[in-house]
């Protein structure tokens, strides 16, 4: 059983950049996150996840966010594709019955193709092949509802993989895997934490801990994983984090706002952390 485990949410791009901040932050108080003996990852987390799996050092990765020089993923989420989705994800109140709208929405994305995701991700990947880490790429099956963390040992390539966690609908189609067709993960759950109960100690990054509608929140995720006998805790970002997120997770203009909250909140959090973490 693996003994620690950080999970990444998604978000955007303001989500990733709050969590380098984090990450930096805890660093420096002398918690060091990156060395988590699983890092699981949703969409944006993902992104993140491979980028410290590729031996990033968090203070570099924030480095590069508050001073605006990268962008780990550059697309347009256009106000009509916000719409459609909203529609889906507000249609119904079971959260089961969300995922299958939402699948539909994904499965009826036209005029996009897979190989062209897998030429929108591939710049952004910091290596070609799985790192000698232990990841998890959480992705949804448009078709059947099913949840899975994608990984080295899952037979899949790292650039599917990845597609298929940032593969949210209708910007993207999703992504085939075996006989599925897969979707971000974020439309079950923006960070899918109860998916690591087999792990000791969990810290859960949750840039955004509820998504719309039936989405259910971290913060029963993480109670879930506690009445598993785990030390688990959630890190959500406060109020001035979210006012430097703004209202567009993909508006590039707040990714150094973001980054230098994540910074600065890192400091309050890290006695919780660390008594999860090292306890």
């Amino acid at each position: 059983m693996p003994e620690t485990a950080l999970v990444l949410g998604g978000g955007g791009l303001t989500a990733y950049a709050w969590e380098t901040g984090v990450l930096a932050g805890l660093a420096e108080a002398g918690v060091d996150l990156a060395g988590a003996d699983v890092l699981a990852g949703t969409s944006a987390g993902s992104l993140l996840a491979l980028d410290l799996a590729a031996g990033a050092a968090p203070a570099d990765l924030h480095r590069e966010q508050a001073d605006g020089r990268r962008v780990p993923l550059d697309v347009d989420f256009t106000l009509g594709m916000t719409v459609k989705y909203l529609w889906a994800a507000l249609g119904s109140r079971d959260p089961a019955t969300v995922v299958e709208r939402l699948g539909g929405l994904a499965l009826a994305v036209r005029g996009v193709r897979e190989a062209d995701v897998f030429d929108a991700i591939r710049p952004h990947l910091p290596v070609r092949e799985w790192p000698e880490r232990t990841l998890r790429f959480f992705a949804t099956d448009a078709r059947t509802g099913r949840t899975e963390g994608f990984g080295a040992g899952s037979g899949v390539d790292l650039l599917r993989a990845m597609a298929a966690t940032c593969a949210l609908p209708p910007l993207f189609p999703p992504i085939t895997i075996g006989e599925g067709r897969w979707m971000d993960g974020g439309v079950r759950s923006t960070t899918n934490a109860d998916l690591v109960d087999d792990c000791r100690r969990v810290v859960v990054l949750a840039p955004v801990p509820k998504g719309p509608g039936a989405s259910p929140r971290v913060t029963g995720q993480v109670a879930a994983l506690r009445a598993g006998g785990a030390r688990a805790t959630v890190l959500v970002p406060d109020r001035e984090a979210r006012r430097a997120f703004g209202r567009n997770a993909l508006d590039a203009s707040r990714v150094p706002g973001a980054a230098r909250a994540g910074l600065r909140q890192a400091a309050d959090l890290a006695d919780r952390v660390r008594s999860v973490w090292y306890g």
